[in-house]
């Protein structure tokens, strides 16, 4: 979990505008009934956006998910997403000052069933402070995560492809890991042992011939790893999705992280093992570096 301090986030709550059901207010107003079904029983679509260069990253992508995690939640009534486009950039200009400050934030959208009294759903939107020190940390030491033994929910409970706030899974696999290393972020595994993801990463291996995810069925369907395929193709390197065990894990020459807030990030050691080849990666500099040249290319 990327740690905070007390004072950015109550500067965020306390100078930053928000959107809830029609209006915008404080976002330190922005506050659900008890009676929401968002809080009484965690049923929430969530979508987690960032800036890059004050230009939101891959938001077609983002909103498509959205749409495929509301739709598959049975969330209707909410605004179309063409209206949502509008207001996510319509929070970028109100929020106008913040932004220049920080230069690239976060933004989070979430919608709930709402109460069973109203029968109309909660909506919103809100600004989020990066933890860039953490960012830059990870990208350039690397992030610990240790193989935990919680499992991902099975499909039957809900769909892994869509993106909800029902994440105690998450909370109980990082809290295991960092039980045993405070950085560390926690892996997920199926039932069948293999590993999955993290609660802010898709993660990849490695290997000399090429690079390995778990299959497209049994994680989130990430819209940072799709960019970083997309530029594994252009640089040629092939990618391919098949189970990975924890062996696979522990043995991989590189370990590569990708997540909304993070971008792209490696793993330096799994079960405080090191990786072999995180101090001297081959790779993920190759990577880094042609993602940041698109982002530049597309901020130009």
């Amino acid at each position: 979990m990327t740690p905070t301090t007390s004072k950015p986030s109550e500067s965020t709550d306390s100078t930053t505008i928000g959107f809830l059901g029609n209006n915008w207010v404080p976002r330190n107003q922005m506050v659900i009934s008890i009676e929401d079904v968002g809080f009484r029983q965690g049923v929430t679509a969530v979508e987690r956006l960032r800036t890059y260069g004050q230009t939101v990253f891959s938001i077609e992508a983002h909103l498509d998910r959205w749409q495929h995690s509301t739709a598959e939640m049975g969330l209707s009534g909410l605004p179309v997403l063409s209206d949502i486009e509008a207001l996510i950039h319509e929070l970028l200009r109100r929020n106008r000052t913040f932004l220049e400050s920080e230069k690239d934030v976060g933004i989070t959208l979430f919608a709930t069933p709402g109460t069973l009294k109203s029968g109309s759903h909660t909506f919103g939107l809100h600004i989020n402070r990066l933890d860039f020190p953490t960012i830059r940390q990870r990208q350039t030491s690397g992030q610990p995560l240790v193989i935990t033994d919680v499992q991902q929910p099975a499909p039957q409970c809900w769909p892994r492809s869509i993106k909800a706030r029902s994440r105690m899974h998450y909370f109980l696999a990082d809290a295991a890991a960092q039980r045993q290393d405070p950085a560390a972020s926690g892996v997920l595994i199926d039932n069948d042992a293999t590993i999955t993801e993290t609660s802010i990463s898709n993660i990849a291996l490695v290997k000399m011939d090429g690079i390995y995810s778990p299959p497209r069925d049994r994680v989130l369907r990430g819209i940072t790893q799709a960019f970083v395929e997309e530029l594994a193709r252009e640089l040629g390197i092939q990618w391919k999705h098949s189970t990975i065990s924890a062996d696979d894990l522990l043995n991989a020459d590189e370990v590569l992280l990708m997540g909304t807030d993070g971008g792209l990030w490696f793993a330096d050691r799994v079960n405080g093992k090191s990786i072999r080849n995180a101090h001297s990666p081959v790779t993920y500099p190759i990577l880094q570096r042609q993602f940041q040249s698109r982002l530049a290319i597309k901020r130009a």
